[in-house]
């Protein structure tokens, strides 16, 4: 399994120079980032000092560099590719080498040209005929097929075995037909493929959210003079800051949410309830990583790199076993909700509410909270709707992490 990419990054103004680098450890400082030192520290130049501050990678939490996100062009990036990973990456399909069926190119604006194993690949949506999120995941516990595409105009689903993408469309192994079908990119809406996550990543590396929505993992080997020289699965790759909106760390100071098991199944259902409810066809159960409609988790323009997206109503369940000190998050309604959206976030320990927002709406600014869960053996997170019932009430956990 690996991805393969060579990187030729465009040229674009950020809106302001140099970074925020915020930790839990320290208050936020902004500066040029002049370089990662042998000890793994950043050092940042701060305006009218002539010390510069050093904050350890493993303690950072996020680096923003202020730079808005910019729109896509259809023509440009009329795919959307989602790895099993967790990256996400926008671009145009290109014909892979001949002697080699597993690999296809993608041409993006941001990153240049990458070559990607298909069997890196958890799912590929056209832009152009489908939303995100929309199509639906295939169940884990299906042992009869391994991909579903599905096309236009009839809809259908049949089972099918990813064969190979190509500049103009998708050859699939039809397991029905038992025969190779061909499917040219304006007849598909998309193919969702039954894939194994990758064993999670204890290491310290950064998530890189770019300002096309791109998002890609990977080991920081060196930071200075405004690039970043990373290590992925197949070497070296060098970007520049101004084309990222930020840098989310991953590392053993921080657990994500979205990285931990529920320690109950998730309670989570419309506030109309209907008779005949049932959990496991509930369309907005909690979604890790991802707001409410598939794409980034994002308020008020700000993008997020982890966290939890959920609906109103949602009560999650979460164990710490006493092994926390703090509960940080970024809490708000996400930019995908309707102008109707109203929520109210409240936070539970070991049964007792410590925390609750007041109603939150799409035009409200983001809350930073940051708890105290020491001793703490189990946190619920609560979602619940305030006014319009649960109308467009997609709600996000926004980087949301117990520290150590």
């Amino acid at each position: 399994m690996r991805l393969a990419i060579a990187v030729c990054l465009l040229s674009a103004a950020p809106l302001f120079a140099g970074a925020k680098v915020t930790s839990i450890f320290k208050p936020a400082v902004e500066g040029d980032i002049v370089r990662l030192d042998n000890v793994n520290r950043l050092e940042i130049k701060v305006a009218g000092s002539d010390v510069p501050e050093r904050i350890g990678l493993d303690e950072v939490e996020e680096v923003a560099f202020g730079n808005a996100a910019v729109e896509r062009k259809l023509d440009e990036t009329p795919l959307r590719v989602l790895l099993n990973n967790g990256d996400l990456l926008f671009g145009a399909p290109m014909d892979g080498p001949e002697d080699n069926e597993d690999l296809f190119k993608l041409i993006s604006p941001r990153l240049g040209e990458l070559t990607i194993d298909i069997n890196t690949v958890a799912r590929i949506e056209n832009c152009a005929t489908v939303k995100p999120g929309v199509l639906p995941d295939i169940d884990p516990k299906d042992k009869d097929t391994k991909d579903y595409l599905h096309f236009e105009p009839d809809g259908g689903d049949p089972r099918a075995e990813l064969v190979r993408v190509t500049k103009t469309g998708l050859t699939v192994y039809n397991a029905l037909l038992k025969a190779d079908d061909k499917f040219v990119w304006s007849r598909v809406r998309g193919i969702v493929r039954k894939t194994k996550a990758p064993a999670p990543d204890k290491s310290l590396f950064g998530i890189f959210t770019f300002r096309d929505g791109s998002v890609l993992s990977a080991r920081i080997k060196a930071w200075g003079g405004g690039k970043i020289e990373l290590e992925h699965t197949l070497g070296k790759i060098v970007i520049e800051e101004r084309n990222l909106i930020g840098v989310t760390l991953k590392n053993g100071r921080y657990v994500y949410l979205s990285d931990l098991e529920f320690s109950a199944t998730p309670e989570e259902r419309p506030y109309y309830l209907p008779a005949d409810f049932k959990y496991e066809n509930y369309l907005f159960k909690v979604r890790r990583d991802r707001a409410q409609g598939g794409g980034s988790l994002t308020m008020r323009g700000r993008t997020f790199a982890k966290g939890l997206g959920v609906h109103a109503l949602s009560s999650l369940k979460f164990s710490l076993r006493k092994g926390y000190s703090k509960l940080v998050a970024t809490i708000g309604v996400d930019d995908s909700a309707g102008d109707l959206a109203s929520v109210e976030f409240k936070v539970y320990v070991d049964g007792k509410l410590i925390y609750e927002s007041g109603v939150i709406r799409r035009s409200s600014t983001p809350i930073d909270i940051n708890l105290d869960v020491l001793n703490v053996n189990e946190i619920t997170l609560e979602v619940s709707a305030a006014d319009n019932a649960d109308i467009q009430d997609r709600a996000n956990w926004g980087n949301i992490k117990v520290v150590r």
